[in-house]
């Protein structure tokens, strides 16, 4: 089992955050400070130049950290040191603020699909009853996440996304 560390920074309504909700489950542990975030860990950031991937599991067995705070303060996320920061390829969110939007997922979405990625099945099955959506995101998202799970790398889930990407676009034209 990997590790999931939460950081909430308390910005959303608290009945609709998927942060408390998996800490109330037993799905993360809080990380109350940054400086309490387990040093080689991963940290999922949206700023991060480099993909998540199944490459990432033995620092992700450390620890995998979500901050939680909202889209609109987004420019004011945590930089915790020592740790790798890494960004989410390419998904559609399947929760009910942001249902369909490419790349706005909430925490447990993240959290989900990085278990996916990493190849932690039996742990991500954990969140298909606690979350009414989680169905949803693996319709929206399965083929996707199954391809990104067999990446060797980084760059090969940035070829994965951007093959992906490239068709949806040809199919458009």
């Amino acid at each position: 089992m990997i590790p999931v560390i939460i950081h909430d920074r308390c910005q959303c309504d608290p009945k609709k955050c998927t942060a408390k909700r998996m800490l109330k489950f037993g799905l993360g542990k809080e990380a109350k400070t940054l400086s309490s975030i387990p040093s080689g860990s991963v940290v999922l950031s949206p700023f991060s130049e480099t993909a998540l991937s199944p490459a990432d599991k033995a620092h992700a067995k450390r620890g995998l950290v979500v901050m939680d705070l909202t889209w609109t303060n987004i420019d004011d996320f945590p930089k915790p040191k020592e740790t790798y920061g890494r960004a989410l390829p390419y998904l559609l969110a399947s929760n009910p603020v942001n249902w369909g939007r490419p790349m706005e997922l909430n925490s447990a979405e993240a959290v989900l699909a990085s278990l996916l990625i990493l190849g932690e099945k039996e742990q991500a099955e954990l969140f298909m009853g606690r979350f009414n959506w989680a169905q949803e995101f693996i319709r929206l998202n399965g083929p996707l996440l199954e391809d990104y799970s067999k990446a060797r790398d980084s760059a090969e889930v940035v070829r994965i996304q951007n093959e992906y990407l490239d068709s949806i676009l040809n199919r458009e034209r």
